[in-house]
């Protein structure tokens, strides 16, 4: 059961992960398709995508943590998504670098006066977001180690317990024992008792038949007497 329960773990935080990916695939095509649209598009469309390239970015940025924080939360099994996480992280930088080019070209030409602002709004939020982030891991790992703890006394109260089992065994071992010796003593009393009853009885045939053969000779004797 434990084994069924850890398999079914894994497999959601797969499911997690890969529900994170598709959304940072989705807002990565997005945001150069803005970039093309700020390259080629006309003033009013350059400026709106401009914005919407940095909300874009900021979403995918987003998306890439939380992919980190669920393969840091798979432990060893997330050893396998590191490259490409790696990969992902190097086209964030790329994408920032552009993002960052395209802010700048617009704040130039003034289609874009509260780029800066703005990003620093999203960096602070993004940076509350880590922090939360890394507060729930830690308590996380804080909630693994008291189970380990209660698990370990757990297992050294049953060991305990198994030693008090192994002695009472121990103890009805003796009792059993000690049981059979006075059974023994006891059948050999009552194998004594018997053979005294049964010298008893014939001490008695004995005296009965005695009784009655000088009861005989003293009437032998009073009929020879009355003669």
């Amino acid at each position: 059961m434990d084994v069924a329960r850890g398999f079914q773990s894994v497999v959601t935080t797969s499911e997690v992960f890969q529900s994170y990916e598709e959304d940072y695939h989705r807002l990565i095509e997005r945001l150069r398709a803005l970039a093309a649209v700020v390259e080629g598009g006309a003033v009013a469309e350059r400026g709106a995508a401009g914005s919407e390239m940095l909300e874009a970015h900021e979403r995918a940025k987003q998306a890439f943590q939380q992919m980190e924080f669920e393969v840091k939360s798979m432990g060893p099994l997330g050893a396998a998504l590191s490259g490409k996480l790696k990969e992902y992280k190097q086209e964030m930088l790329a994408c920032r670098t552009l993002v960052r080019n395209v802010q700048a070209r617009l704040q130039r030409e003034g289609l874009l006066g509260q780029a800066p602002r703005d990003e620093e709004k999203a960096e602070r939020d993004s940076a509350n977001r880590l922090r939360a982030g890394a507060r729930r891991l830690e308590d996380s790992r804080r909630t693994a180690l008291e189970a380990e703890a209660i698990g370990l006394n757990v297992m050294s109260e049953l060991h305990d317990q198994r030693d008090s089992l192994k002695r009472t065994k121990g103890h009805l071992n003796d009792v059993d024992g000690h049981l059979g010796t006075s059974k023994m003593f006891l059948n050999l009393m009552s194998r004594r008792v018997q053979g005294n009853q049964a010298m008893v009885w014939c001490l008695a045939i004995v005296l009965f038949i005695t009784l009655v053969f000088v009861i005989y000779l003293k009437l032998q004797k009073l009929t020879a007497f009355l003669r």
